[in-house]
């Protein structure tokens, strides 16, 4: 868990030291400017050697490139797990479906066959219910 947290910090000041960056390559103005600005790139390469040198911490962490998706898409990636939960259930509805539409056509021919061949349902009913005997 600390490694998380030391990520979290580190993308965190990775992330300020940008944003500055950027704002005061916009408000560039004279040599002071280039040397502020000298310091933010030099911090901002150390932010990102310090992230890189800690990619391997988390080698056994998998993401799904759905995940990824929903980043670049500028989603919230938490809505990644309930999208999927939506889909799961919307699967798990359609094949609840289905199975009642087989079960109902088992049902109906079951008794057609029943009613045009009696002795052949016997036969099939006692041979798939050897219990019954």
């Amino acid at each position: 868990e600390t490694q998380y947290k030391e990520l979290i910090e580190t993308l965190n000041g990775l992330s300020q030291t940008v944003r500055h960056v950027g704002i005061v390559a916009s408000e560039f103005e004279d040599h002071r400017s280039q040397d502020v600005l000298n310091t933010m790139i030099d911090e901002m390469v150390r932010g990102l050697k310090k992230l890189n040198d800690a990619k391997d911490n988390f080698s056994d962490v998998q993401v799904p490139y759905e995940v990824l998706s929903y980043i670049d898409q500028s989603r919230n990636p938490l809505l990644y797990n309930k999208d999927c939960y939506d889909r799961a259930r919307q699967k798990d509805e359609e094949v609840r479906e289905r199975m009642t539409a087989l079960q109902s056509l088992k049902d109906s021919l079951v008794k057609d066959l029943r009613s045009s061949m009696p002795e052949a349902m016997d036969d099939y009913e006692k041979s798939n219910n050897p219990s019954q005997d």
